[in-house]
């Protein structure tokens, strides 16, 4: 079963993102904040995927969470939940816009499990 790093700073999304993600058939790991889930980050848990929000507060936001994942973990797959953009990839970062969907979540984080299946796991920019 694949598991999910889900780091969001609001508890009820957070707790959305994890409902959907475990009726997806994921494990779902989580952190309030980007301090957190650094900290998830270079522990010794197995992770396949990071859904981060942008915005947190704490020393780490989304963008620096997605800079430590590629060089922490560059196998790992990693989706950006903003209200800020609009939809889509950036340098093999899938942003999922809010408010999403359950069908959004599952499909993002799958896609950029595949993505990162497809590129070999190299690690990008972000």
């Amino acid at each position: 079963m694949p598991t999910a790093l889900v780091v969001e700073d609001d508890p009820d999304v957070r707790s959305i993102a994890r409902d959907i993600l475990e009726e997806a058939g994921f494990d779902v790991v989580e952190a309030a904040d980007g301090d957190q889930g650094l900290e998830k980050l270079a522990g010794p848990d197995h992770l396949d995927v990071l859904l981060t929000d942008w915005d947190m507060p704490g020393r780490v936001d989304g963008m620096g969470l997605l800079a430590e994942a590629a060089k922490l973990r560059p196998q790992m797959a990693r989706v950006m939940v903003t209200g800020c953009v609009a939809g889509g990839c950036v340098d093999g970062v899938s942003i999922l816009p809010k408010p999403y969907r359950f069908h959004q979540v599952v499909e993002s984080v799958r896609t950029a499990m595949d993505s990162r299946a497809h590129a070999g796991g190299q690690a990008s920019a972000f």
